[in-house]
């Protein structure tokens, strides 16, 4: 069944978003299911390499130098001042109207049976229901977040009602007009059953792909003297909030506690940080504790993982669905993890896998107790029994056959 995927998260971008469209590309060919790649270019459109077709996006939101800058900053409060007038507009609508402009020419090049449609951003579920409408197609929605339930964009929706409202259009939209929903984790596909009668609901988490750290280990060598904990990616990711600040209090504590600690811990930090967030550590970053690493190459991070005594996570305890590609990047590593979450899909993989401890993110002493341990009692440390079977379930490979079988069930049902 041929595949048109409407991502506009998508190789040559580095975030995590882009890895899920990514192994759907990779891997759903060999299941019989070929993909044609709908994304974004801040060049020239170019709809002339078959696999990845490539429509102009004007507004340079992830490129914002130099002229591009102030091209942006432009089309930025042009958007704010619409929405402030109640006229939904988003930065990436340029996109989507090149989209729609170019639909007949793209649609005849990647001659597609269904479109998979990988949602942030929203703009990539208007496409696919534009699309689908308008070549009678059958649609599938990935939510890698939710849209209204536990929404990555609240601030946004609470400041302005045309967004609110547009929003929930479209994913009533998304919810009548699928042939399926797929979503990254268990209580987002609760939500769509619920809320909307949605009978072919799919979880699929993203998953990890062993082939991703073939070479890696050894580029990294982290001195052994130290206990060596790594934490890759962003502190608040999509969300606003993120309750890091409570382990670094138990960092301090632990510390004012046991001096002798602090000849003991380092904690590596890789990943886009805000300068606020940055200074908030300064005495932890001067003491030698926290070594920032900034944004590094994906694979350079996981050859950071591969080298750690503990792999660190966090989580909002008041997203139920929060999950992050990390978490399945830190299961493929064997390394042991400590989860700071609670109440969420991340506390149910730990539990299910073994992979791990579990701290509730917002109570200090807890985390103080917890990482106070795994410093002094190697004993404990090597304690823990992963489930290796139940980590074999979240590899790409596994997740994407679920992906295959339900593409094999839509096209079954149109013959």
């Amino acid at each position: 069944m041929r595949v048109l995927l409407v991502a506009y998260y998508y190789p040559p971008l580095n975030t995590g978003g882009t890895i899920r469209p990514q192994k759907m590309a990779q891997y759903l060919p060999p299941l019989g299911h070929p993909v044609c790649v709908l994304t974004h270019t801040y060049g020239q459109t170019d709809l002339s390499n078959g696999p990845v077709l490539r429509v102009k996006d004007t507004s340079y939101n992830r490129e914002r130098q130099g002229l591009k800058y102030w091209q942006w900053l432009c089309l930025r409060v042009y958007t704010e001042i619409k929405n402030l007038l109640g006229r939904y507009h988003s930065i990436y609508s340029w996109w989507q109207e090149g989209v729609v402009r170019q639909a007949e020419q793209i649609m005849a090049i990647a001659r597609p049976e269904v479109i998979i449609a990988t949602y942030p951003p929203v703009e990539t579920l208007q496409i696919g229901l534009y699309l689908s409408k308008r070549f009678g197609l059958p649609l599938v929605c990935d939510f890698r977040d939710g849209l209204l339930f536990e929404p990555i964009e609240q601030k946004r929706m609470n400041r302005y009602a045309c967004i609110r409202e547009r929003y929930a259009a479209i994913e009533a939209g998304a919810a009548a007009a699928s042939a399926a929903v797929i979503t990254i984790a268990g209580p987002i596909g609760d939500y769509f059953r619920k809320k909307y009668g949605v009978k072919r609901v799919e979880v699929m988490a993203t998953g990890f792909d062993r082939q991703d750290f073939a070479g890696v280990s050894g580029q990294v060598c982290l001195d052994p003297a130290y206990f060596q904990v790594v934490f890759t990616g962003r502190f608040a990711l999509s969300h606003e909030y993120n309750p890091v600040g409570f382990f670094f209090t138990a960092v301090r504590d632990l510390l004012e506690e046991q001096p002798a600690l602090a000849r003991k811990l380092k904690l590596h930090l890789l990943g886009e940080y805000r300068a606020g967030e940055l200074a908030r550590l300064k005495d932890l970053i001067g003491e030698g504790i926290i070594e920032v690493h900034g944004f590094v190459p994906r694979r350079l991070a996981l050859a950071f993982q591969r080298a750690a005594d503990v792999l660190l996570i966090i989580t909002p305890s008041d997203r139920t669905s929060a999950t992050s590609a990390k978490i399945f990047e830190y299961l493929a590593t064997g390394k042991p993890i400590l989860a700071l979450t609670d109440g969420t899909v991340l506390a149910e993989i730990i539990r299910e896998t073994g992979a791990g401890w579990l701290a509730h993110p917002e109570k200090p002493a807890e985390i103080k107790d917890m990482l106070g341990r795994l410093l002094s009692d190697r004993q404990f440390l090597l304690s823990l029994k992963p489930d290796r079977q139940a980590i074999e379930r979240y590899s790409t490979a596994s997740q994407m056959a679920k992906l295959g079988r339900l593409l094999d069930e839509i096209s079954t049902e149109r013959r």
